[in-house]
């Protein structure tokens, strides 16, 4: 048998004939995939690539992919750093290859290096190389440019990368590709957000280019469907606490407020969702100072929860969960007095009749309303007081919904229940209902495993609880012993009768 290096210079010379490459690339693809990892690393080694990679300047499909599943092979065996510096400038054509598998080879390789942090600081002095990766995020095809996108953000988010991205020649290179289409435009945009709100230090460097004030800019756009993709954008934005100050300070909220005061009703139907979607994540940070100065808003998802669309109704439940998460959003919320218990009971009210889906988030909503994450007595003086609200027996109410046969309503109902169980009075209405106890330690019911961690969890919280009896408290601690999954096991006895 001949050795690695001959077989490597067989089938390289063999290349050189255009009548023969489709078959030896064949060959060689199938010895690759064949040999153990170790011996392709020797063989990936000793191959001269270049060869493989004038494979690719043909128009037959059979021959460029052959030829890309032979690169991959080989260079996804090398060491970290090895391709991009022995066969960096072929990568670099390969990123302008007519066909997409071609650009894809490319990336992937790249990426797989870019992860390294020491060949990430070396492909950031390679200027061109980033122009051409960016130069994807226009290409027609979406696995290509998701795969540049996922590059370009892997460099964003270095040290080193993020500065080599406000180059002036990347920038230019960024505003070309975002003249392509309003497409290409939102995936740089997208690319941008992402970065953003890993860092506020990513964030200044990028809002020093300007390309962060034309995201708002879109907020001026005529077509509907354009402002709702910058709303979506700006939502994740608004989630991080230097980009909500950004948001503020730029009067965005206003702005996005005035779009439902105007007649167009088809905009405002299109718009609403997405306005309040931005809106709870703003006021999820601060939320007194939005009701101060956007009380039309916090009204108007009150109203929502009457007004029989349960789309927007979804979307309203969700916001108020999202605000009264917190302590400051509870006693912001509590605030506003019949405003918000004609909402908490306007929910509860609306569970029986609304779809399956707005009944979860709905659920959800009590949840994050109830639960809370730093305890003390006003915070718990509110969640009591709207807890009253929900029903005339509100542990009944949820208990139906944890018993309910369908995973995600009983989830629903599981997430109530524990938002209580960390409270005393809680505890107490846990204990005071019949059959709830032995409804939460009986294991023959959940059959989930969800469903099993979702009770266990509101176990372990009544265990520390000091308002059961000796007996309850016993019961409660042998379930937290034993596990989430505890089966118990059961004796099988054979009697064996006469004949």
């Amino acid at each position: 048998m001949a050795s690695y290096g001959e077989w490597c210079e067989e089938q390289l010379s063999k290349l050189s004939n255009e009548d023969t490459r489709i078959p030896v690339l064949q060959e060689m693809k199938d010895f690759l995939t064949t040999i153990p990892r170790e011996e392709i690393t020797r063989t990936a080694t000793s191959l001269q690539l270049p060869a493989v990679f004038d494979c690719l300047n043909d128009s037959n499909s059979e021959q460029v992919d052959l030829a890309c599943d032979v690169l991959a092979l080989c260079m996804t065996n090398l060491n970290l750093g090895e391709s991009t510096n022995k066969y960096g400038v072929f990568l670099e054509r390969a990123l302008n290859h007519p066909f997409p598998g071609v650009k894809l080879m490319a990336l992937n390789e790249i990426q797989r290096n870019v992860e390294n942090e020491d060949v990430l600081v070396d492909l950031c002095k390679r200027e061109s190389l980033l122009i051409n990766i960016i130069g994807c995020l226009g290409d027609n095809d979406l696995g290509v440019a998701k795969q540049a996108s996922e590059v370009i953000k892997i460099v964003g988010l270095s040290s080193v990368g993020i500065k080599q991205l406000i180059s002036a020649d990347i920038l230019k290179a960024l505003h070309e590709i975002m003249e392509v289409n309003e497409i290409v435009r939102f995936r740089v945009y997208e690319l941008l957000i992402e970065i953003s709100v890993q860092s506020e230090s990513n964030f200044n460097l990028l809002k020093s280019t300007g390309l962060l004030p034309q995201i708002l800019n879109e907020l001026d756009n005529t077509d509907v469907l354009l402002r709702l993709n910058v709303l979506e954008l700006l939502s994740q934005l608004g989630l991080t606490k230097h980009g909500y100050n950004y948001l503020e300070l730029n009067d965005t909220l206003k702005k996005l407020a005035g779009m439902l005061e105007g007649d167009d009703i088809l905009t405002i139907q299109l718009c609403e969702p997405g306005v309040l979607k931005f809106f709870g994540n703003m006021a999820h940070w601060k939320p007194m100072e939005m009701l101060a100065k956007y009380p039309n808003l916090f009204q108007r998802i009150f109203n929502n929860l009457d007004s029989g669309d349960f789309t927007i109704i979804g979307v309203s439940v969700e916001t108020l969960g999202h605000i009264g998460l917190s302590n400051d959003g509870k006693i912001t919320l509590d605030s506003t007095g019949c405003s918000i218990e004609n909402a908490i009971k306007s929910v509860s009210k609306s569970l029986p009749s609304v779809p399956s889906e707005t009944k979860v988030r709905s659920l959800n909503c009590l949840e994050n309303l109830l639960q809370i994450e730093e305890p003390n007595n006003q915070i718990m003086a509110i969640t009591k007081k709207w807890y009253s609200l929900i029903d005339d027996n509100p542990t009944d109410f949820i208990w139906n919904y944890a018993k309910n046969p369908f995973s995600e309503l009983r989830l629903g109902g599981f997430g109530v229940l524990k938002a209580i169980a960390g409270q005393v009075w809680g505890q107490e209405a846990i204990r005071d209902t019949p059959g709830m106890l032995e409804f939460l330690l009986d294991r023959n019911v959940e059959t989930m495993k969800e469903c099993k961690e979702a009770k266990y969890g509101i176990v372990e919280l009544l265990a520390n609880s000091e308002v059961f009896d000796h007996v309850a408290t016993k019961k409660l601690d042998k379930f937290i012993k034993e596990g989430p999954f505890y089966v118990q096991a059961v004796m099988e006895v054979a009697i064996e009768g006469n004949d």
